[in-house]
Order: structure tokens, then sequence, then C-alpha cells
């Protein structure tokens, strides 16, 4: 049987990176639940993947099941692909977070549907499908053993087109906040692979990262940490394993707070190769995290433990929202604030959403507050009705907001800040030659040049210098990592021009501060 299984293509966002693709990738990262499937079919299938997000679909393909895959925000892309494979007499079946988290909304557009994990049922279906008596609907019912999930089959894949690979070590989040999706469909209890395990993984991916010059891995777990002593476990295994490549891997992952009050996961993770991690953050008022549930970051000074995890060389990534309960007009203002004084560079910044299922969606249905027939448009949309501010001024602030945050100037201030809190000097390993790398950072460096000198934009050309000036002094030893943070810039400030010209607005508008002292001085 020939199977085909396909990723939809997202819509332009924050997370796709799809304003710096000349720096060497079609996408930002690769597709983890496809290859994982694949990996799932037995042998005797002919398995394809095909991702959207680097080619175009081949709806003439020769396949005798087509299998799909996507987040809320792919949804309505993957109705359209789902009807296009139906109309040429294709079977379709969907599975992933969408279909697991709203199967109703998927069953009219699919023939069959994996609801939950597909560890178990994606092998039970396949046979029934082969014997002609496959059911509409396949539920996990459990949250699976990880010892079950395969080695996905990155031969598969084409490597060159991502920006980075993902690789998961444990499913699950101990927390329990109020708008996550991940506790509904993943569960509160963490579920680990052992470090052996994950080693092995990474020893199957690595040839093909390497030669495609790439050496970047994201720990795709919802919390990398949810376990701390998972966690350093898995970061001694990494050390050890980084020792015997030709060229280290580098990674990344999402964590909560918390890591900062653990001195020793900070080292080994620092040791092991972590550049980044990504936090959701959410709010700088305590008053919505306790309404979120988001207990664990009201416990300390969110600020000083960002500037810890900055001290061991590991860039703070956040994720903030717009649009709580308690968030009037001043709110905008004092994300800007909060961020800037954090030395965050990049803070993927959203309005407030409630996915499907969650407690908040059930919560704010009770309450009448969630808007019927939504579709997401981008970034600066909403399916809820804020509560003390109009969803038409919410929009605008936030899009404001963004352009205030990815300012050249607030840009280049915050890089700096991280920079100048680092503490801890880089790991050194030894790194072979290759050509493959070579190129690819050089063509990335000649990208990033072009793009900053031979340029109109004065503007432009000041802050790179300026910012430049600022590395030299303050820690150049990250150079590399800097570089491509400001490679990085042009994506959210052009993503951030795109929301204002959306709305109407002027991306160039006078900062808070300004406005507020336009505000006095009329007031005066």
């Amino acid at each position: 049987m020939k199977i085909h299984l396909v990723n939809p293509a997202f819509p332009d966002t924050f997370w796709g990176f799809r304003h710096v693709r000349e720096y060497g990738y079609r996408y930002a990262m690769a597709n983890l639940a496809l290859p994982t499937v694949a990996a799932l079919t037995p042998r005797e299938h002919d398995v394809t993947i095909r991702d959207e997000n680097v080619a175009p679909l081949d709806f003439d393909v020769a396949a005798d099941l087509i299998g799909i895959t996507g987040f809320n925000i792919q949804s309505a892309r993957m109705f359209e692909i789902a009807a296009e494979f139906r109309r040429r007499g294709k079977t379709v079946v969907m599975g992933g977070p969408y279909a697991s988290l709203c199967p109703e909304d998927c069953a009219p557009h699919a023939d069959h549907l994996i609801v939950g994990e597909a560890e178990r049922t994606w092998p039970r279906f396949l046979a029934d499908f082969a014997a002609g008596r496959a059911e509409r609907r396949y539920v996990e019912t459990e949250k699976v053993d990880l010892a079950l999930s395969p080695t996905p089959r990155w031969d598969l894949l084409d490597f060159k087109h991502y920006g980075r690979i993902p690789v998961q070590t444990t499913r699950g989040c101990p927390f329990d906040c109020e708008f996550c999706d991940v506790i509904v469909y993943l569960g509160r209890k963490v579920r680990q692979k052992s470090p052996d395990r994950i080693a092995a993984e990474l020893e199957a991916v690595y040839p093909h990262v390497h030669a495609a010059g790439r050496d970047s891995i994201f720990f795709a777990d919802d919390n990398f940490i949810g376990s701390k002593a998972h966690a350093r476990a898995v970061c001694r295994r990494l050390i050890e394993l980084n020792r015997g490549f030709p060229r280290p891997l580098r990674f990344s992952t999402q964590v909560t707070i918390n890591l900062a009050q653990d001195k020793e996961l900070l080292e080994l993770m620092a040791e092991a190769g972590f550049h980044s991690v990504f936090i959701g953050i959410e709010t700088p008022k305590t008053e919505n995290l306790l309404e979120v549930h988001k207990v664990q970051n009201t416990r300390r000074d969110l600020i000083a433990d960002i500037k810890m995890i900055q001290s061991y060389g590991i860039f703070v990534w956040a994720g903030m929202i717009v649009g709580f309960d308690h968030d009037g007009p001043e709110a905008f203002r004092e994300q800007l604030d909060f961020i800037n004084e954090s030395d965050i560079p990049i803070s993927m910044t959203g309005m407030l959403n409630a996915p499907a299922n969650t407690p908040l969606w059930h919560r704010l249905k009770k309450e009448g507050r969630l808007l019927e027939g939504y579709q997401y448009r981008d970034q600066a949309d909403t399916n809820i009705v804020p509560k003390l501010m109009g969803k038409e001024e919410l929009r605008a602030g936030y899009v404001r907001l963004m352009n205030d945050l990815y300012s050249y100037e607030n840009y280049g201030k915050r890089l700096c800040g991280t920079l100048a809190a680092i503490r801890r000097p880089p790991t050194k390993r030894r790194k072979k030659f290759s050509a493959q790398h070579a190129a690819y950072n050089l063509q990335r460096l000649w990208t990033l040049l072009r793009y900053y000198l031979l340029t109109g934009s004065r503007e432009r050309r000041r802050y790179f210098f300026r910012v430049l000036r600022q590395i030299a002094k303050t820690n150049p030893a990250y150079l590399k990592e800097a570089l491509w943070h400001l490679a990085l810039h042009k994506h959210f400030y052009r993503y951030s021009r795109i929301l204002a010209e959306r709305l109407d607005l002027d991306p160039n508008h006078a900062p808070w501060a300004m406005q507020e002292g336009l505000a006095r001085a009329k007031g005066a």
C-alpha cells in the first residue's frame, strides 16, 4: 500500500521565519509527527512525506491513503487539502493536535480520524484499512509509553530545507495553565525517553544533519525540565555524546522559569550546548498569572530569573500575551517596559486566544465571550471577547507594541543587554572542518552583510554598526549567536510592519513614552 503523509502550509507567523528564508532554508523547522508516523508504518507499505511549507503539493500523487496532520492554525488549509484529495478519489485520514482536540470539526473533512497519540492506533488502523474493515474513528484513551515511539524516518526528509530539526525527549507538562492545550492533548504527567534512547535518536539523525551543513537540534518537549532529574541525566549524556561527534550539535528547547533556581542544571545545559530556551512568561502582572493558574511564575522575581539564565550564555526567548482579563490599555506599555528591562531579544508576543477544549475555552464559552465562527487570520487576532478593552483596541495596541518591540533601537539594546549579562565563557569544542558547514555559514554571513550594508536605509546601516560595536565591547565570544539574532531581526521587523499595514496603522508611530509625554503636556 502507498501512503502519502502531508503537513499543510502554515500561515505567515512569527514562528515560521518566512522573511529570512534567504538564510539557507525554506522553513524554520521540520515537522516531527510525520517522520514518526512513517516509522510506525510497517515496512511492507511505501511511505512518502510532503511538507507544503517547503514544496508544493502533488494532488495527483500515486497513493492509496493520504494522511494529514496539523495544528489549529493550519486547520483551514487541512480542510482545503483534504477536500481536493477526496475530490480526486483519494481516501483521507486526519490526525495530530487539531484532529485530537477538535475531532467533530475534522470529521466531515476526512474519511478516518486518529484521535490522540498514534503509537498504538496508527498500526491498528493500517491493518484494518488493508483488510477493508477500517473504522471511522480510532481514539487513544491512554497516554502511551514513549518506549513505543520509534526513531523517526529521517531518510524521508530533505534536511537542506530546514533550519532546525526536532527531537523529543519527553511529553506532557506538570503545570496547569488555563490557556494551554498541551495538558488536554498530552497530559500533566511527564513521560520520558531514557538518556540512552535520546542519544540513539541523535546518533541516527546526526548524519543527515551533518550532510546538510546543519548543527541545530530543537528538543520539541512541552517542558524539557518537567522532570529536572531527567533533564540533568539527559544533559550529561549529551555532553558525552557531543564529544564523539566531528562537529558538536547545538540545542534549544522549551522550559519553565524555574530553571533559574537550578544552577547545576543551568551549568549542565550550557556545557551540553544549549544556546537558547523558550520560556512562557506571558505577562508581568501577577493578577493575570493567578487568573490563568500560572502560579509558577508568581513565586520569584521574573527579571532576576531571566538574568540568571542569560548569565550562563543561554539566550532567553519569551512567550508573552496581551488581552488577559486584568489587561487594560496600560498593558501594552507594561509589556514593552518589562521585555526591554529583561533584555529578552525575541519575544513571541501574541493576543490571548482560547484553544478549543482548554479550560480557558470552557470558561469563556460559559461567560459568552467566545467568538462564533472564528477563523485564524494572523497574530493580530483572537477568538475571545476581551474584558477591559474592545477587540479593535486590543488589536491596534498589540500591533503598535510589536512595532515598538522590534524597532532597531529597542531590539539592539535588548540583544546587547543579553550579551552584557553573560558571565560564563562559551564551552570550547573541537570542530572538524566540514565543507557543507563552511558553505552554509558563509552563505548566511554574506546574506546578513548584504541586508545590512547594501541597503538604501541609513538607519539600518547605523543600527548594524552600533550593535556590532556594542558586541565587541560586551561579549565578542558570543559573536556568532549575536549575528544570528541580528539576522532574525529582519523577520520580526518585517512581520510587525505587515500587521500594521493590514490594520492601516503607522508602524513608525510615536513611542509609548512620547505618547505619554504629549498626553501630559495636553493635560497641563
